[in-house]
């Protein structure tokens, strides 16, 4: 299947940033590895995402364009199973628009917009601490599931998102992202800094 390029395509017409000028370094996402995880944060933010090392690969974003030239943007694609992609910010809790149904809503008509097929078995779920929105497109009877989740915290928004298309049902694909989801954590750094403060900074 020919599917990694609609996949991307996909993948970043949801996002939380748009492209920004060159960044200071306490703005810039820092991507650090260990033999078993990846630990992902910005400087200026109190949190830190862990995600289990798995088959995860990070990838190389300067060529993917639009939005993903943002400074706190991460991109990483499966080794074994290539349609498997997972990307995401982080940005200020005040550009959250509230909820995952809330942020769905606002997110909608650029995804209408786009030259793929509609977003279908749209589905809102807590998994974990993650308030999420799930949805299908459909390609010629191929089934790419995405799931888009929102952890808030401490003066910073972690906007995730994983997509994967197999010719497993919708039901299998979205057990498989939900497994993924529910192993990635989310924990404070205890640095000090005001949730305010970080939150004006990002």
């Amino acid at each position: 299947m020919k599917t990694k390029p609609i996949l991307v395509a996909a993948a970043l017409l949801l996002g939380g940033a748009c492209s920004t000028p060159a960044p200071r370094s306490t703005e810039a996402i820092q991507i650090s590895e260990t033999k078993s995880a990846y630990q992902l944060s910005v400087p200026v933010s109190q949190l830190a995402m862990t995600l289990p090392r798995g088959n995860w690969s990070r990838k190389d974003k300067s060529a993917l364009g639009g939005g993903t030239s943002n400074p706190r943007y991460f991109y990483f694609e499966d080794e074994k199973e290539e349609s498997l992609i997972l990307s995401g910010w982080f940005e200020p809790d005040r550009l959250f628009s509230g909820s995952a149904a809330k942020q769905w809503e606002k997110d909608l008509p650029g995804l209408k917009k786009a030259k793929l097929p509609p977003p279908v078995n749209v589905a809102f779920e807590r998994v974990g601490g993650w308030d999420t929105v799930m949805y299908d497109q459909v390609f010629s009877g191929i089934v790419s599931s995405h799931l888009r989740a929102h952890w808030v915290q401490a003066g910073t928004w972690i906007d995730l998102h994983l997509s994967t298309t197999t010719e497993r049902s919708s039901a299998d694909n979205r057990k498989n992202l939900k497994g993924l989801l529910r192993a990635i954590s989310v924990t404070e750094k205890g640095n000090g800094c005001k949730n305010a403060l970080c939150s004006a900074a990002l």
